[in-house]
């Protein structure tokens, strides 16, 4: 055989071969333990939907999928983990979109996440809860602006860290209603609802998911959401815009890998959360807690991250937190 042919065939062993590596090693994973990791405090919602989600993807795929949270610095510890993390598909991430949108603006990061993070699959879109303490004098939105009008820095809002929408969305409003609203984080959701319920706090107006089970049980009141539409779970609570024309947030969790991470195992996991998000349990249980079960492809939660950056930009301006 001529020499230049016998290379011909070298080259195009090695070339397939490479070809067909990352499709080799997607076949052969999970080989083992996969853990998630939530840059925000246990019981928040994306605390939540990462167990409610792993536990189906390890029944899926075969390998236990273990939940980690790692808060602090308003998600960044965590995220700037994940971004040092082997890209080898065994460290997920599951988050929402202020680590992408709003932390980058409010303190200089030793990362780039949209650059440093692959999307994978959203997990669900949730609105905003506009809910007050039992004890405000208040029943309707309208009644709310009036009062603290009235009453001004003298209402104090909770919120699950400064950049989460629990902060953004507090702050829009304000901005957008002129009020003087005073901002108090918490670490996570579970103390900022029970500052809530206690009265320590008169405001939260964050996830939906965040407050549910203390609105049923009625130890605060609802007074809006935030979402284009009434929501099904509550339809007898008028939206923030039918009060505030326009005024509509909303937010999304979803998972994500370093970069780096090869395709198919990328693409393996968005189809078994495409399953996951569809399954009927798993749409009841995210709408028990006010939520929409909703996965999309890699491309489509790049381009929600794409979309939000303007719209939170706008409300981190308004809450004052955007580095200088």
């Amino acid at each position: 055989m001529p020499r230049h042919r016998r290379f011909d065939f070298a080259f195009l062993a090695v070339a397939l071969s490479v070809f067909q590596a990352p499709r080799a090693v997607a076949q052969t994973w999970p080989a083992h333990t996969v853990k998630i990791v939530v840059p925000y405090g246990p019981g928040g919602i994306s605390d939540v939907l990462a167990r409610v989600t792993a536990d189906r993807l390890g029944a899926m795929l075969g390998q236990r999928f273990i939940v980690e949270t790692r808060p602090g610095a308003s998600g960044a510890i965590g995220t700037e983990y994940v971004v040092r993390s082997p890209a080898d598909g065994y460290t997920l991430y599951h988050a929402g979109g202020a680590e992408f949108s709003v932390v980058p603006l409010m303190q200089k990061l030793n990362y780039d996440p949209i650059k440093d993070l692959t999307p994978i699959s959203m997990t669900a879109v949730n609105g905003m809860a506009f809910a007050v303490n039992r004890d405000l004098p208040v029943r309707t939105l309208r009644e709310f602006i009036d009062y603290a009008r009235a009453n001004p820095g003298k209402i104090n809002y909770s919120s699950v860290g400064r950049g989460s929408s629990s902060d953004l969305s507090p702050a829009a409003f304000a901005a957008r209603e002129d009020l003087k609203l005073v901002g108090v984080p918490y670490t996570a959701a579970p103390p900022a609802i029970l500052a809530l319920v206690s009265g320590t706090i008169q405001l939260f107006f964050g996830n939906v998911s965040d407050v549910v089970a203390s609105v049923h049980s009625g130890e605060v009141r609802l007074l809006a959401v935030s979402t284009p539409k009434r929501m099904p779970q509550f339809p007898d609570v008028p939206t923030v815009s039918e009060t505030v024309p326009g005024f509509v947030m909303t937010a999304w969790n979803g998972y994500f890998a370093p970069a780096g991470t090869p395709r198919p195992i990328v693409e393996r996991l968005s189809k078994a959360l495409a399953v996951i998000c569809a399954e009927p349990d798993i749409k009841q249980k995210m709408a028990n807690l006010s939520l929409d079960a909703t996965s999309s492809t890699p491309e489509a939660l790049a381009a929600a991250i794409e979309a939000d950056l303007p719209i939170y930009r706008k409300a981190a301006e308004a809450a004052g937190i955007i580095s200088r």
